[in-house]
Formats: structure tokens, sequence, C-alpha cells
């Protein structure tokens, strides 16, 4: 049975006695953020930190941090078997196939049932604050770290639209609190937001944007799934769950999102402004980031329920929710990933690397060379564009049993041959500061020859 809304899944967490609650007053700087890294490190349930000092809203964190809620979240279904439905609807979709049918923009009948339903008043939009009254201040937005140089509201899903065509998109990224009514947007020059933004340069036009916070846990899922930006995220999330959910559009933007979110804010990005330098931010590894250029978006609305609560994620150290919630997507989602590379068989993002720097990747392999081949084409799938090091392995190898893959590279690994090395954009999260806009990518063929 899918949850309508956020406090639907929390009520259910309680009652399963997965849900601790805290009703002392915690500090939204670094408190908050320790006591939910400790509670990952003891693999402990989620957390409702009801009283958060300076701020009448309470946080949610940990929700989705193990396998176990995010099925929960998913209507007790297994993410094998929400693998396998997926894979059955590829074996019997249209001709188009009806991954093209989840775009933005495309006619999704062949998947029916999972078409956003509009709506014209939602929970989300049960408080406005527009103009002097915005106060992003009034958010408990946490600070993870002592060396950060601004609160981060972490993995938020952020919504645009393409000028022309008003197509949504969108994406996860990180946003640094500069003021009470800005915000800096940290996605990367490769991200499709910033192909975006320049056509919005081009034409001399504001960008506008959404961040959706919380809502329906099977949303947040669909947004962290490994998927184009040009996927309509809120029909994957009907897919998700089996069951449409609700959009609404923003107050003063031509855009929809999630009816049954917690926080929606809106506001525009102004190409013609500089943008401003941020960071450091704490990394999905715990260390922090470089400081970076990001583009500035100005808010002109806040809206929320009535009783909002703030879903946050907590990077760090792993084991943290966002390793969870991306372990668990790229099983879900592995049909998917198999359309551009039919020979893949399965692979892993591993905890300890983050679920980002590290990959193995077990293939069908037909023909000498075919290892190679694979390393590029892995490395241009969305989960794995950041490995830094892939070792590729054959299908009777599983990726998941770190023996298995070394085993794999003692049997079949020769050094004068095997090593694939390749450059590609640097990744912002990478601990080691690259030596330009590139850095290098390392792959190690263990297939038999």
């Amino acid at each position: 049975m899918p949850y309508r809304c956020l406090s639907e899944f929390l009520e259910e967490l309680d009652h399963a006695d997965e849900l601790s609650r805290i009703e002392e007053a915690i500090d939204a700087a670094l408190e908050l953020a320790d006591r939910v890294a400790r509670s990952a490190a003891e693999g402990g349930g989620s957390l409702l930190f009801t009283s958060i000092k300076g701020h009448d809203i309470p946080l949610a964190a940990n929700l989705l941090a193990a396998e176990g809620r995010i099925r929960r979240a998913l209507g007790g279904e297994p993410l094998d078997a929400v693998a396998a439905r997926l894979e059955c609807l590829l074996d019997n979709s249209a001709p188009e196939g009806w991954f093209d049918r989840l775009k933005t923009g495309s006619q999704p009948a062949a998947i029916g049932g999972v078409v956003p339903r509009k709506v014209r008043a939602a929970a989300c939009q049960q408080i406005v604050r527009l103009g002097g009254d915005i106060d992003l201040g009034e958010l408990p937005i946490p600070q993870c770290s002592p060396e950060e140089s601004n609160r981060t509201i972490y993995s938020a899903s952020v919504f645009t639209a393409e000028p022309d065509s008003h197509l949504p998109f969108c994406g996860r990224f990180d946003l640094q609190q500069l003021d009470r009514s800005r915000l800096a947007v940290c996605w990367a020059a490769y991200d499709e937001h910033a192909r975006l933004l320049d056509e919005y340069r081009a034409r001399n036009q504001k960008m506008p944007l959404a961040v959706v916070i919380g809502g329906d846990p099977a949303f947040q899922l669909a947004a962290s799934a490994p998927l184009p930006a040009d996927t309509d995220v809120c029909a994957l999330a009907g897919l998700l769950r089996q069951k449409p959910i609700d959009v609404v559009a923003c107050r003063g933007a031509d855009l929809a999102v999630p009816a049954e979110a917690e926080i929606i804010i809106e506001g525009l990005v102004d190409p013609a402004e500089p943008p401003v330098t941020v960071g450091p931010m704490l990394a999905p590894l715990g260390h922090l980031t470089r400081p970076r250029q990001a583009p500035v978006m100005q808010v002109t609305a806040v809206t929320h329920r009535a009783n909002p609560i703030f879903a946050a994620y907590m990077p760090g150290n792993p084991p943290h929710e966002i390793c969870t919630i991306t372990r668990a997507m790229q099983r879900a989602f592995l049909p998917l990933l198999r359309l551009p590379m039919p020979e893949l068989v399965d692979f892993d993002l591993p905890e300890f690397a983050a679920a980002r720097h590290w990959a193995a990747v077990s293939i069908d392999k037909t023909y000498p060379g075919q290892g190679r081949r694979a390393a590029h084409a892995a490395w241009g799938l969305r989960p794995m564009r950041f490995a830094k090091t892939m070792i590729v392995v054959d299908a009777d190898v599983d990726p998941r049993d770190r023996d298995q893959v070394l085993a794999a590279i003692a049997k079949n690994f020769r050094p004068e041959l095997d090593v694939i090395t390749e450059r590609f954009p640097a990744d912002p999260y990478d601990p080691i500061p690259p030596t330009g806009e590139l850095a290098e990518r390392i792959a190690i063929d263990a297939t038999r020859k």
C-alpha cells in the first residue's frame, strides 16, 4: 500500500518500532549531525527530532537508511521484485519502449496508471510566504561540520524546465544557505541543469527552480534513481508505488511539484548574476569538499504544510542514508541500465566508497577484449561515472562478494595488459584534488582471457 505523505510513513515506522522520537532540544549546528551519524553507525532506526533550538519545524533523518525501510516505502516489495517488475515492463512495452515514455513530454499510455494527477489545491501550499515574509532561517537546515562555510540542504530534489518547450527536469543537488532569501545551487558544469542555465542565459531570461523537501518516500527514491535528468520523476514515483502521485503548479513558476511534499522553495537564477564561491561542504566520504563556484537562487516563495517536517539527508563517513538509497536504487533499476550496456549482468557500488568512487562490474563476456570495452561503457552509465577504480569480472563472479572479486583479480589480471585508464570530468566530491578539470580513472579487466 503506497503512502500518501511523509507523516503516514513516519506513523508506520513508529508502529513498527523503527522510529525514535528525540524530544530534548537539539542544536541544528553540529549536534544534530552528530546524533544522526552515531545512530547510523550503530544501525539505528529513523529519527524524528521534535525540538530544534530556534526552530518550530521538526526534522526527520535516517528514514531510508536501511534496506528494510526502503522496502517498506515501496509497499513491502523487495528490491529484486521491483527490478523484475521493471524488466517485465521492458519485455511487454510498446516498440519505442516504456523508458522513453517516462521521459518528460511523452505520452505514457504504455505505462498507464502512473501518470501524475494535476490538482488545484495541495498540502504543500497550506502556508505561503512571499517577499519580506521569506526567511530561510526558519528552516532547521543543519550544519554537519564546523568547517562548513554555510548550512546546507543536502541532496534536495530541484525541478526546472527547458526555456522553449517547458519540459520539466529534476536533479538532486546540494544547496547552501547564503542568507534569508538566497541559496547557492551546487550543480556541476556537466549537469543538465547547468546546460539549461546556459540556454536561459542565451535568451536573457531567468531560470525558474523549485526545491522539493520531503513527501512520499517513493518520490524521494525515484528522485535518486540512476536515470537521466529528463526522466519524469513524478511518473517514476508512481511506477514505484504502483499508484500515481498528485502534482500541483508552483505559486510563481510554471513548474509542477509533488502535492504532498513537506516544503517547496521557489526561486529564480539570474544568469547575469555572477556565481558565488561556496564550500567547503561535507562530502559523502566524510571529508570536506574544495571551494567551488555556484549560481545563486533568489527565493521568491516558500510554501509548506501547516505542520511541516524537514526531511534531511546527512553526509559523512559511511554508512549513511545517501549510500543506502544509492545502492538500493542501483539494484531496482538494473534492467534499465542494461539497455545501453546489454552485456551488463550486475554491478556494485560498495558502501566503503560512499557508493560512488569504486565499482565492481560483472559482464556476460562473449569475445576477447570485451572487458576493456565494458569498462568504458560502465563509466558512461550514470551510477558509475565517478568510479575512480573499477573491476570488471565474469558473469559467474558476484560483484558484491569482495572475496570473489579479489580472487578474480588474482587469477585473471595481467598487469602489463589489463589496466585501463581514462580521463573524465573531475568529481567535485573526490577527496583528492584533481590537477585540472579532468581526473584519471582506472579499471582492471579481471575477466578470464
